[in-house]
């Protein structure tokens, strides 16, 4: 079971650098945005946080209503983005909507849940008869090499293990993206600054140490992102 209060506060501590270091969200959330319609009746976004793809939609697509969710009080990066935009802080696995919406979206959020075929599940209730559900989330092979180094990581999903929950029309690829950094220190730090860091509170000063060489004589201090995107 993942540990939300540690995640919530890790991203709480990241809000003000994660514009800067979050290159690969960055790019993601410009990617996913290219896949909605220019008008929308009501839209939900799950994991609005620093506001990446709602500047995104805000630009790109008229819409009636817009509800932003988040686990963090985030808010103040996107209120001036328009009028219309109400902003719910909150867990969407305990969230509870009353409303139907025309497009329910989110980038780089929904790995973070403790259970992501139920909140998959959950969100298409949310959808109106001709509603289209569009994410991104990260795939089995996102930051492997984190995971070998500090053996721990996120539950990634393949593909193969979550396009049963989406319609048989529904659009579902993956990409790779690898960052170069100068040293494995710099990745520890990038980590940090984006709020990944969120699966566990410490780790011993020889499991750092050990991390690192890894890192940097294995890999070369290089750290690959896996994009999945599913547009339904």
């Amino acid at each position: 079971m993942l540990n939300k209060d540690l995640i919530k506060k890790r991203f709480e501590k990241s809000l003000l650098t994660y514009p800067k270091y979050a290159y690969i969200q960055q790019e993601t959330s410009e990617k996913l945005a290219g896949f909605v319609d220019k008008k929308y009746g009501s839209i939900l976004e799950i994991g609005s946080y620093s506001g990446f793809l709602t500047k995104e939609i805000v630009k790109k697509t008229e819409f009636g209503t817009y509800l932003a969710v988040d686990i963090v009080d985030s808010f103040s990066c996107i209120k001036n983005l328009s009028p219309k935009i109400r902003f719910l802080k909150g867990d969407i696995e305990k969230v509870e909507l009353s409303q139907k919406y025309d497009l329910i979206i989110s980038s780089s959020t929904l790995q973070w849940c403790s259970d992501f075929n139920k909140t998959i599940k959950k969100l298409r209730s949310y959808l109106t008869p001709e509603g289209h559900l569009i994410i991104s989330i990260f795939g089995k092979k996102n930051l492997y090499q984190i995971k070998e180094a500090f053996e721990t990581s996120l539950n990634y999903p393949d593909i193969k293990d979550i396009e049963h929950l989406f319609s048989k029309n529904a659009k579902i690829f993956e990409e790779d993206k690898t960052l170069q950094f100068s040293s494995a220190i710099d990745i520890l730090k990038h980590l940090k600054y984006t709020g990944v860091n969120s699966l566990k509170n410490e780790f011993s000063y020889c499991k750092i140490k050990q991390a690192l060489n890894i890192l940097e004589n294995k890999y070369q201090n290089k750290l690959t992102y896996n994009p999945l995107y599913v547009i339904d």
